[in-house]
C-alpha cells in the first residue's frame, strides 16, 4: 500500500514547468479597464471618444506653436504604443504608414499594426507550450455506479441459481473506480487502478454483501511506432493506451518541439515588425525635416520673387523695363505660391505619418519640429562585416531557418509511422474479498486487499499493421517535398538579403555624393543670385547681344535654380539619414543601432519606478536642452537688406536654428501671405499706405505691392482670419 501510494504521487507531479505567464503576471500588465472588459462585456462596444481632436489643421490654417522633438523620443514614444506602419521590402515605401482597417478573416479579425497589439502574439504562441507539454500529464479517472436487480426466475439457470430459494432475483451492486494514469514521455503509460465492487443478492452466496476490492498496476509501452523521447517530442499526439481505455491522449497543438519552433519564429516576427517600426520611425523623422527645408525653400523663393517684382515695377517707371518684365515676374511669384502651397502640404502629410508611427493624436495643438541635426559623416562600412551580419541577424532569416528546422524534425516524425505499432502490456493485480470495508473481524475486505494473498498478473504483445502503409508513404512523400522546399527558399531569401544589402550600400555612397555635388550646385547658384539681383537692381544690361533674355527673366532663372538646389541639397541629406538605417536594417542591426532592446516578462518593481524617474527626468531635460546657434543671414545687396539668404558652412543647421533668424514672408495687415493684384500696375506711396502693406524694408518710390482689391481672391484669408501659411518660421524659435 504505501508503495502503491508513492507511485500515484509520482504520477501526479508529471512534467511540470513553469507556465509562461501567470495569472498574477497577466494582472500586472492589465489596466483596471482591461480587467472590467472580462467581466462586462458591454464595454467593448462604447467608442473610445477620447481619440476625437477638436480640429483638423489644414493649408488654410496650420498656425500652432512648434514642439521640437528629437529622434529619441520618437522612437521611445513608437515603442511604447505606436504602429508599425508600411513594411516594403525595396525601402521605397520607407516612413509610410498603414491606414487599413482591420478585416475579418473567418475564424478571428487581423490585419492592425499597433506594437502593443502584435506585442502579444508571441506570448499567445508560448502559451502553446503549455498545452504541448500537457500531453504527458497524469490524468484522474474515476467513476461510481449503482446498480438494482429484480428480476423473475424463468431459464434454467435463474433456477440453477435460486436453488428453489426464491422465485425471483434480487441484486444490489455498487462500482467504485478510480484510476490514475501517467502518459511517459518514451510512449508508453503507467497506471494504478483501485475498484472496490460491492454485491448484495437474495441467491444462496458465500458472502454476502460481499466487498471484492482490487489494487491493479498497469504497463503498456509501444515499442516500434510512437518509441522514444525524441519520438513524442514530435508528435501532436500521445501514442494512447490500450489498457487505459478513457484515457484522452490528444493535443490541440504540435508537438513540443515544434511549438517551441513556432514560438521562436513569431518572437522573430516580432522583432522583423520592431526593424520595420524603427525605420518607418526613422524614414519619416528625416522625411519631416526634409520638407520643413522644401517650405523653407519656397518662403525663400517667395520671398525673392516678391521683392523682384517690386523691382521690375521700379524699372518699369524708370523706363529700363517693360510690361513683360512685370508680368514674368508676377508669374514667378504665382508659381512659388504654388509651390509653396504644395510644399506645406506636404509637411503637414509628413507630420501625420509621424504622428501615427508615434501612436499621437492627429492633432494636439502643436506642430511637430524634428530637433535634432543630420549627421553628414563620411560613413564607409565594411561590406564583408556587413554580408555576415546580415546572413546571421536577419530576423527573417531566422524565421526560414527555423521553418527548415521544423521540416527537418517533421520527415522524422512522418518516418516513424511506417513502423507498426507493436505494444507491449502487463498488469498485476492484488485481489481480496469480505463482508464489511472494516472492523477487527477476518471479513474486513480492506484487511484482506493488504494482506497480499491474491494475485493476477498478465503479460502480453499487441501489434497493428495497416497494409502497405500507404497512409504513411504518402506523409513521408509530402515531407521530403516540403523539406526540399524549405530548403530552397532559405537558400534564396539568403541571395536576396545581399542584394538589398548591396543596394543600401550604393545608396549611402551615392547620396553622400550628391550632398557634396548639390552644395557646389548651392554655392554656385547663390553666387549666381547675387550677381543677377545686383544687376538688375542697378538697371545694367545683360550680356548676350540681342537674342539674350530679358534682365528681370536673368533674375528669376537665378531665383529658381538656387530654390531648387537648396531643396536639392537638404533632399539628399535627409536621404542619406534614410540609407544609414536603411543600411542597418539590412544588417539586421537596427535596434543596436537605436539602442532597442526586446526583453520577456513583466519588468521588475524597481525598474518601473526608475522608469517613471527617467521620464520626468526627460520632460524637464527637453525644456532645457541646449539648442545650436542660430544660422547667419547675409543681405542679398546692401542697398535692399531685407532680402537674405543663410550662411550655411559645410554641416547641416537643425530646423530650430534655420527659423530662429530667416526673413519673414510679406504680409499683409490680417497677417495673411501677401498675395498679387489680379491686373499689373503701378502705385504710388500713398496706395501703398491704402492697401495697408508695410515692406519689411523701407520702400523705394514707386514700388508696387497688390492692390484694395487683392482680399477677394480665392484661397486668400480675409482680415480678421489665421495666417494662411505653416508655423510661422521666422518666429519658431522665438515660440
Amino acid at each position: 500500500m504505501i508503495a502503491g501510494f508513492a507511485l500515484a504521487v509520482a504520477a501526479t507531479g508529471g512534467c511540470k514547468q513553469q507556465v509562461f505567464m501567470t495569472a498574477d503576471d497577466l494582472a500586472n500588465t492589465e489596466s483596471a479597464v482591461m480587467q472590467e472588459i472580462e467581466c462586462n462585456p458591454t464595454i467593448s462596444y462604447t467608442p473610445n471618444f477620447e481619440q476625437m481632436v477638436p480640429r483638423v489643421v489644414t493649408s488654410e490654417d496650420p498656425e500652432q506653436p512648434p514642439r521640437y522633438i528629437t529622434l529619441s523620443e520618437c522612437i521611445a514614444s513608437a515603442l511604447e504604443r505606436g504602429t508599425v506602419g508600411g513594411q516594403s521590402v525595396n525601402f521605397q515605401g520607407a516612413g509610410n504608414i498603414n491606414d487599413s482597417l482591420v478585416q475579418f478573416g473567418g475564424g478571428a479579425v487581423s490585419g492592425s499594426d499597433a506594437i502593443r497589439v502584435l506585442a502579444l502574439d508571441p506570448a499567445i504562441i508560448g502559451a502553446n507550450i503549455e498545452a504541448a507539454e500537457a500531453k504527458f500529464d497524469a490524468r484522474w479517472i474515476s467513476n461510481f455506479t449503482w446498480t438494482t436487480t429484480d428480476r423473475p426466475v424463468g431459464t434454467a439457470l435463474d433456477t440453477f441459481q435460486a436453488a428453489g430459494t426464491a422465485n425471483s432475483i434480487q441484486q444490489q451492486q455498487a462500482n467504485i473506480t478510480s484510476t490514475i494514469a501517467k502518459p511517459l514521455p518514451t510512449g508508453g503509460v503507467a497506471g494504478i487502478t483501485f475498484a472496490v465492487p460491492y454485491t448484495f443478492t437474495n441467491l444462496p452466496s458465500r458472502v454476502n454483501p460481499a466487498y471484492t476490492p482490487s489494487l491493479q498496476f498497469q504497463f503498456e509501452q509501444p515499442l516500434l511506432q510512437g518509441f522514444g523521447i525524441e519520438t513524442n517530442q514530435l508528435r501532436a499526439t500521445h501514442p494512447g493506451s490500450i489498457l487505459v481505455p478513457g484515457l484522452n491522449s490528444g493535443s490541440r497543438v504540435e508537438g513540443i518541439l515544434i511549438t517551441r519552433i513556432r514560438f521562436d519564429q513569431e518572437r522573430a516576427q516580432f522583432e522583423t515588425n520592431v526593424h520595420f517600426q524603427l525605420l518607418n520611425v526613422e524614414a519619416a523623422y528625416w522625411n519631416l525635416y526634409s520638407s520643413y527645408w522644401q517650405l523653407y525653400t519656397r518662403d525663400q523663393g517667395l520671398i525673392q520673387a516678391f521683392e523682384a517684382w517690386k523691382i521690375s515695377q521700379i524699372n518699369l517707371k524708370a523706363g529700363r523695363g517693360n510690361i513683360s518684365g512685370v508680368a514674368t515676374a508676377r508669374a514667378q511669384y504665382e508659381t512659388f505660391r504654388s509651390q509653396r502651397l504644395t510644399a506645406l502640404g506636404t509637411v503637414l502629410e509628413n507630420e501625420r505619418r509621424l504622428r501615427a508611427l508615434m501612436g499621437l493624436k492627429v492633432n494636439d495643438g502643436f506642430r511637430l519640429v524634428p530637433a535634432d541635426a543630420p549627421n553628414l559623416a563620411h560613413y564607409q562600412p565594411d561590406w564583408e562585416t556587413g554580408q555576415r551580419e546580415a546572413l546571421t541577424l536577419r530576423p527573417e532569416l531566422v524565421i526560414a531557418r527555423q521553418d527548415l528546422k521544423f521540416r527537418q524534425l517533421d520527415l522524422i516524425n512522418q518516418k516513424n509511422l511506417l513502423l507498426p505499432d507493436l505494444r507491449f502490456l502487463s498488469t498485476y493485480d492484488v485481489n481480496a474479498i469480505g463482508s464489511r470495508l472494516d472492523g477487527p473481524d477476518p471479513n474486513n475486505a480492506f484487511r484482506n486487499l493488504a494482506s497480499d494473498r491474491f494475485n493476477n498478473w498478465s503479460l502480453g504483445l499487441q501489434m497493428n499493421v495497416p497494409l502497405g502503409f500507404r497512409d504513411a508513404n504518402s506523409a513521408v512523400r509530402v515531407a521530403r517535398l516540403n523539406l526540399a522546399r524549405s530548403y530552397n527558399t532559405l537558400r534564396d531569401q539568403e541571395l536576396k538579403t545581399i542584394q538589398v544589402l548591396e543596394q543600401q550600400r550604393r545608396n549611402i555612397a551615392d547620396f553622400y555624393a550628391q550632398i557634396g555635388i548639390q552644395r557646389a550646385n548651392r554655392e554656385a547658384n547663390a553666387q549666381q543670385l547675387d550677381t543677377r539681383y545686383l544687376l538688375v537692381r542697378t538697371g545694367s544690361a545683360v550680356p548676350g547681344g540681342a537674342g539674350a533674355v530679358s534682365p528681370i527673366e536673368f533674375l528669376l532663372q537665378a531665383q529658381t535654380t538656387f530654390a531648387d538646389a537648396l531643396a536639392n541639397e537638404y533632399n539628399f541629406i535627409a536621404q542619406y539619414q534614410i540609407a544609414l538605417a536603411s543600411w542597418e536594417f539590412a544588417k539586421g542591426t537596427i535596434m543596436q543601432y537605436d539602442n532597442v532592446v526586446i526583453s520577456e516578462g513583466p519588468l521588475p518593481n524597481c525598474v518601473q519606478v526608475r522608469a517613471l524617474e527617467h521620464a520626468e527626468e526627460r520632460a524637464r531635460a527637453l525644456v532645457l536642452r541646449e539648442r545650436a546657434n542660430p544660422v547667419p543671414y547675409q543681405p542679398i545687396c546692401k542697398d535692399d537688406p531685407a532680402l537674405k539668404l543663410p550662411v550655411l558652412g559645410d554641416g547641416a543647421p537643425s530646423l530650430p536654428a534655420l527659423m530662429e533668424k530667416a526673413p519673414a514672408v510679406p504680409r499683409d495687415k490680417s497677417g495673411a501671405v501677401l498675395p498679387l493684384p489680379s491686373g499689373t500696375k503701378t502705385m504710388s506711396p500713398n496706395d501703398l499706405k491704402l492697401a495697408g502693406y508695410t515692406s519689411p524694408a523701407s520702400p523705394a518710390p514707386g514700388t508696387v505691392t497688390f492692390g484694395p482689391d487683392a482680399g477677394k481672391q480665392t484661397g486668400v484669408p480675409k482680415a480678421g482670419q489665421q495666417p494662411a501659411d505653416l508655423p510661422k518660421l521666422t518666429t519658431l524659435g522665438d515660440q
